[in-house]
């Protein structure tokens, strides 16, 4: 096309009657205001007047243009100023490709390395909570079982086939839990189901009842008994699970470790705050990768740097956040927020 300095059309191909639906002496002489909604009209003369004021052509620039009726065509444009023999600006000429096709599939590819991503994640995600939380089990039941041979009280000895059977409930739960995260694994959207966080704590409690009393260390369930989160079920017992046993694999050999778990509402979300005694960390330099894949602050050799990097990956696949709070030699709080609206 060709346009004065108006913007009007003085020339249009066939490719652009054919776009607009009409004969050329229906369009010579009019502007795009015309023919495209006030939007897509607007940035069309702004990009002329740029054109025509600074003398400078447009080239392959990615536009959008939408017709009265509502539909929309992506264009690749250029648009080159029109100059006389008294080299004075007389108008521009103009052309612009459909590439809308193109952009379809752009968006295809974009939404196929999405969906990649995310299952990626997923799959992660998995493994994860296979590893670490039936690794978690299967030393619950190996202490336990310990505890049962060297023990010679006929009570004690009931009490711990008690919590054997307890920890075999759980397992299966954990493993129902796995069930369902293979089930989705095929959608994009996780599932969130409401979740009982008190219940959900005095689980993974029970599930690491030898852990704990290997290491006298002690849950404090704060959190109201009625509350309840929408989160994957899976993949709150992996953040719990991991919060507090890094809690207490991270504790100060000076003093008997403590975890208090308390929840809030804060808005959009449930904040659930895990507080414990141990060692502490530098945020200040440590801060930025704390989260971070394979990244270890402490020397201790169990440490394998991937528990924090899940946990976040899980929480905000939720569409929830977590914050820290540290001190070294005082302890640490992570906050986790449930987001129960989205």
């Amino acid at each position: 096309f060709i346009k004065d300095l108006e913007s009007r059309k003085i020339l249009v191909n066939k490719a652009e009657l054919d776009y607009v639906g009409l004969k050329e002496s229906d369009v010579i002489g009019k502007n795009d205001f015309d023919f495209y909604d006030k939007k897509s009209a607007q940035v069309s003369r702004e990009e002329d007047l740029e054109v025509i004021n600074s003398r400078k052509p447009m080239l392959r620039k990615e536009t959008m243009s939408v017709k009265k009726d509502g539909t929309a065509t992506s264009f690749l444009s250029s648009k080159i100023p029109l100059v006389g023999s008294d080299n004075k600006v007389k108008g521009l000429i103009g052309i612009s490709l459909d590439i809308s096709d193109l952009k379809r599939k752009e968006d295809e590819l974009h939404d196929l390395i999405n969906v990649t991503s995310i299952q990626n994640k997923k799959l992660v995600n998995f493994a994860h909570i296979v590893s670490h939380n039936l690794r978690s089990h299967t030393a619950n039941f190996s202490m336990l079982l310990d505890f049962l041979v060297s023990e010679t009280d006929a009570e004690e000895k009931n009490r711990i086939i008690k919590m054997l059977m307890e920890a075999s409930d759980n397992l299966l739960e954990t493993l129902e839990n796995l069930n369902e995260v293979v089930a989705i694994s095929t959608n994009i959207n996780l599932d969130k189901k409401p979740v009982c966080l008190f219940e959900k704590i005095q689980n993974v409690e029970k599930n690491l009842t030898a852990y704990l009393k290997n290491h006298n260390a002690v849950i404090i369930n704060d959190v109201e008994e009625d509350l309840e989160v929408k989160a994957v079920p899976a993949y709150a017992e992996s953040i719990l699970m991991n919060f507090i046993t890094n809690a207490i694999k991270y504790r100060n050999p000076m003093r008997k470790p403590v975890v208090r778990l308390t929840a809030e509402a804060d808005g959009d979300y449930t904040v659930l705050s895990i507080k414990d005694n141990g060692l502490g960390i530098d945020l200040e330099e440590h801060g930025s990768k704390l989260f971070g894949m394979y990244k270890t602050f402490h020397e201790n050799p169990d440490a394998r740097g991937i528990g924090l990097y899940i946990t976040k990956n899980q929480v905000e696949a939720m569409n929830g956040k977590i914050t820290v709070d540290s001190e070294v030699g005082k302890g640490t709080t992570f906050k986790i927020y449930f987001n129960d609206k989205n």
